[in-house]
């Protein structure tokens, strides 16, 4: 990890492959709790070239990410701060991150799926895509 002089503000920066440690154990407890989806290391590995981390005093404390499906369509993922840490704006500068990302490529619309509706509404997310149609899943593992 990038070598970050002692903070009291949390800074938001891109991932890099030095930070893979410190991102999966951010992100175990909240795939254990089932909080998270289960990922590899090998598949945190893979997103981090659109991944932000958030630091404070030489540790990660926040991460997302967000995966660009096509012009039309991204997806947050991953989204997951230190409950220590909560509630403080971090999830919200990482969301901010990934959204920038997004528009960058002219990621028309971007979704997230998430437990917390609540912080996400709060973010600018809604349930509902143009049209008033709503995201239905099928989860071929299960059936």
């Amino acid at each position: 990890m990038t070598n970050i002089s002692s903070n009291t503000e949390p800074i938001i920066r891109t991932a890099d492959p030095e930070d893979l440690d410190a991102i999966m154990e951010l992100l175990i407890p909240f795939m254990n709790a089932q909080r998270l989806l289960l990922r590899t290391r090998e598949q945190v590995s893979s997103l981090l070239p659109t991944a932000f981390v958030s630091v404070l005093d030489d540790t990660v404390v926040g991460f997302a990410t967000i995966e660009i499906y096509s012009n039309k369509l991204a997806e947050i993922q991953c989204l997951a701060v230190r409950e220590i840490h909560q509630g403080k704006g971090i999830g919200k500068l990482l969301i901010k991150s990934c959204l920038d990302t997004a528009k960058r490529h002219g990621v028309l619309e971007v979704m997230a799926i998430s437990a917390s509706d609540q912080f996400l509404k709060r973010c600018g997310f809604d349930y509902s895509l143009p049209g008033q149609k709503r995201a239905l899943f099928y989860n071929t593992q299960h059936n």
